[in-house]
């Protein structure tokens, strides 16, 4: 059941691949174009965005505007990440299908935004303590001499495992956004007690879809390491992927858990 929701997720976005650029491509070219702003306007180095750039280049001191330019670039992706995620969530549940410039006014987007962060803060929050056992662990495993291999496949383990953690923590709450998307609004309580009978499936698709951006990063890396400006380009695809998939996941199951609909079609 768990890969039947992923999979219905992705041809949620490929099925309806025109209308899922129409969502994000203007939001998406006005996030460039804050970059773009950030950079030549406030001096801002790109290896504050990224942590490229050598040793010699992170210790050198940026300028104070290059903060303004970052603090710019973090609202400005924020409500792209809102404006791109209430179209999506509005043409799937209402049948409001994106203009060649999605539409801003009378959208929730800062209120999503605001319950997104919300939402975070939980779940950052619930994970301190998971964090603390899993540094124990990581500790265990390296004073027991198993050895880089060994290490290596503990760590890619724990990984799988603390980010579908994370993940399931996510989707259980942030069920309720596609309902604020569409003037609808929930408390994150009301979402995670109406995920509890479908918590294992939820689980086991959380695991799935961070199986699958593992996989997608090491490919981005080796690509990266080749080609830098083909992975730069992989990297934003596989950006994209996750935001669409990502937002399609959880209007199924607000469309499911909330408003009574078919899980799978």
């Amino acid at each position: 059941m768990s890969w039947q929701i992923v999979k219905h997720a992705f041809s949620m976005v490929f099925g309806n691949l025109s209308d899922a650029i129409k969502a994000s491509l203007v939001p998406i070219l006005v996030a460039v174009a804050a970059v773009l702003i950030a950079v030549l306007v406030f001096d801002m180095p790109l290896s504050m965005m990224s942590g490229a750039g050598g040793p010699g280049q992170m210790m050198m001191e940026p300028p104070a505007s290059a903060y303004l330019g970052l603090l710019l670039l973090l609202v400005v992706y924020l409500f792209v990440f809102g404006w791109i995620a209430v179209t999506w969530h509005r043409y799937v549940l209402l049948e409001e299908y994106p203009a060649s410039v999605p539409a801003i006014g009378g959208r929730p987007i800062w209120p999503y935004i605001g319950k997104s962060i919300l939402i975070g803060l939980i779940v950052v929050v619930i994970a301190i303590p998971l964090f603390f056992i899993v540094g124990l662990l990581g500790a265990g495993v390296m004073m027991g001499g198993g050895g880089m291999g060994g290490a290596m496949v503990v760590g890619t383990i724990i990984g799988l495992g603390i980010g579908a953690v994370l993940t399931w923590l996510w989707f259980r709450f942030a069920i309720v956004l596609p309902g604020t998307a569409i003037g609808k609004p929930m408390k994150a309580g009301e979402g995670w007690n109406a995920t509890k009978a479908l918590s294992g499936t939820i689980f086991q698709a959380s695991l799935i879809i961070v199986g699958i951006n593992i996989v997608a990063s090491l490919v981005v890396g080796v690509v990266s390491a080749g080609v830098p400006i083909l992975g730069a380009i992989l990297n934003l695809g596989v950006t994209w992927v996750t935001l669409m998939v990502g937002a399609s996941l959880l209007t199924t199951l607000y469309g499911h858990i909330v408003e009574g609909r078919p899980l799978i079609d």
